[in-house]
């Protein structure tokens, strides 16, 4: 059983696979195997790890897209990893978090797709803020299939 909560104050959406929460409040949930506070900056001493995940959409051309390179404006310690989702795989990317607060990743040139989607997450489990994500692509001059 998978249990959803939203914090209605930020929208934040988190999906808990264990314990199978039954009731919640803001400050405790309840399962048949406890009670638990909810806060702080882990999930039961494991990192809370984020993860984003954006549809794969059409570009604009039917011309084949590659990607030149994916600027990021985060705030936040350590490294990501940034994800392109193509049609039917995916390419990861670990990248640094800077103390700047901007940051880019470099990603593979050999991808070219026409459906796009894209990914985002902490695998250390720290914290971090995301205001925007640019991703610079180019058409290929020629290549539609």
């Amino acid at each position: 059983m998978t249990t959803l909560t939203c914090n209605t104050l930020t929208g934040a959406v988190s999906e808990y696979d264990w314990p199978a929460f039954q009731s919640i409040t803001p400050t405790h949930a309840g399962a048949a195997t406890g009670l638990f506070a909810l806060g702080g900056d882990t999930d039961a001493g494991t990192p809370i790890v984020s993860q984003i995940r954006l549809p794969g959409t059409l570009r604009e051309s039917t011309l084949k897209q590659s990607i030149q390179m994916v600027y990021l404006s985060i705030q936040g310690g350590g490294s990501a990893c940034f994800t392109v989702h193509g049609a039917r795989e995916s390419w990861r990317y670990p990248f640094p978090l800077r103390a700047s607060g901007q940051t880019r990743c470099p990603v593979g040139r050999g991808i070219r797709e026409n459906y796009l989607g894209f990914g985002l997450s902490n695998p250390a489990g720290q914290a971090f803020t995301l205001d925007r994500v640019e991703i610079l692509t180019s058409a290929s001059k020629t290549r539609r299939v």
